[in-house]
């Protein structure tokens, strides 16, 4: 504890010292003052345009939409008509009855 007190003691003997070591600033209205050179980089330092890509056109989007294989189980048109999934309606076998 006594070493505690000591240290303190010591830091507030030299704390006046420390500030008066700093300089004063100068007087902002004075037009002769020197001031110190800041440098900041700029914003746009980095900065790339952008640039449009090329894009196909719309007549070979569809092309690419049209051309591309339906996915399985997603075409329902090359069921037979006899087939019992053809005519199986599996929302309404959950329900009891007829709508009311």
């Amino acid at each position: 504890m006594r070493m505690f007190i000591a240290a303190l003691l010591s830091a507030a003997a030299l704390l006046p010292s420390l500030a008066h070591a700093t300089t004063t600033p100068s007087d902002p209205a004075d037009a002769s003052a020197s001031v110190p050179a800041v440098s900041i980089p700029s914003a746009f330092a980095g900065y790339r345009p952008y640039r449009d890509q090329k894009a196909p056109t719309w007549q070979a989007l569809n092309r690419a939409v049209t051309s591309a294989p339906a996915m399985k189980g997603m075409s329902h048109a090359n069921l037979p008509a006899g087939s019992p999934d053809a005519n199986d309606d599996k929302h309404s076998a959950k329900h009891g009855g007829p709508a009311k």
